[in-house]
């Protein structure tokens, strides 16, 4: 199918920032990406607020970590001697998605403890460790749609011979609904700026599935949206005003810009470190002056990217409780 369009343009990202290592947790971990030893640090779940700040979570050390990207809070005492970073919070779980919810709170998709919710007063608590008597199979990223509906993905260790993980929503009533039950490890997920379709990275089937949304909030007629190579698949996702859906490819250290038809817009690269470029989840930024800048982890790097694009982001802006 490539053949049928014009090759994208490559757009290189610049490097906003990289955690300082006096900021790196101590001790060891038994999470790993891989098959190797586990990373000293791993960043993901990256989002913004409207107050300026930009939240990842280091999945292995259970740590929320927040980067001010306003530099108006750089020598205040709470900072230390890492100006713009601080580690916001650490707890026992490996943290993966972050999403603002309505009240302020930001909600975390984490592997090992369910559905949690972070206030920065009060700290870490469970949100949703279960669905019925039945723990997940491990969460792995969240959303918040305007009407506060949260979807997830519980991913695990799914895949192609065990297709089986499982897309939910879980309304702000309460009630959790089960979209996708056969997925091939779901990965990233976001809404279309309209909120009528539910883009899932399924990272194990190297594609994106495209899920409409009915007025009762299930879904029919899922389909594969766009589809790669490689040894692994798509990560996190997000999107624009104008539909287009920017697709974290990890192994590449890049991101595809892919527009609301299928067709390939650009391509956008990892600026240069001194590590292999590993780029999982991407986020717009909340505030006015970078509504049009789309920042990016690098994992591995520890690192923060960034690209500013020809039009602004596509999901809710949030406040968070601080």
């Amino acid at each position: 199918m490539a053949g049928f369009f014009a090759t994208p343009p490559t757009l290189e990202g610049k490097l906003l920032t990289t955690v300082p290592k006096s900021l790196y947790a101590e001790g060891t971990s038994d999470w790993s990406p891989g098959n190797g030893p586990p990373p000293p640090i791993f960043l993901e779940g990256i989002t913004t607020d409207t107050q300026g700040n930009l939240w990842v979570v280091d999945i292995g050390h259970g740590r929320i970590l927040r980067f001010d990207l306003t530099g108006e809070r750089k020598a205040a005492t709470q900072f230390d001697s890492t100006g713009e970073w601080k580690a916001a919070t650490q707890f026992q779980g490996n943290p993966n998605g972050l999403a603002i919810a309505r009240d302020g709170r930001i909600m975390i998709a984490d592997y090992a403890e369910g559905i949690l919710a972070y206030d920065p007063t009060s700290g870490v608590a469970p949100h949703l460790a279960r669905r019925n008597l039945e723990r997940f199979k491990g969460p792995n990223d969240l959303i918040v749609g305007r009407n506060g509906d949260l979807y997830f993905t519980d991913q695990g260790q799914t895949d192609m011979a065990d297709p089986t993980g499982r897309v939910y929503r879980l309304s702000e009533t309460g009630k959790l609904d089960m979209l996708i039950g056969n997925g091939p490890s779901p990965n990233g997920l976001v809404l279309s700026p309209d909120e009528s379709i539910l883009y899932v990275a399924m990272t194990r089937d190297n594609s994106v599935w495209r899920c409409p949304l009915h007025k009762d909030g299930t879904t029919t007629k899922v389909a594969r949206f766009f589809s790669t190579n490689g040894s692994t698949g798509p990560d996190g996702l997000t999107v624009d005003v104008e539909g287009n859906l920017f697709i974290c490819m990890p192994p590449l250290g890049a991101i595809f810009v892919i527009s609301p038809l299928g067709e390939p817009v650009a391509r956008i690269i990892a600026p240069k470190t001194d590590k292999s470029a590993m780029l999982t989840n991407c986020i717009f930024g909340s505030r006015p002056t970078d509504r049009k800048r789309l920042y990016f982890c690098d994992s591995l790097a520890g690192a923060v990217g960034y690209i500013d694009w020809h039009c602004e982001g596509g999901t809710p802006l949030r406040s968070t409780k601080e």
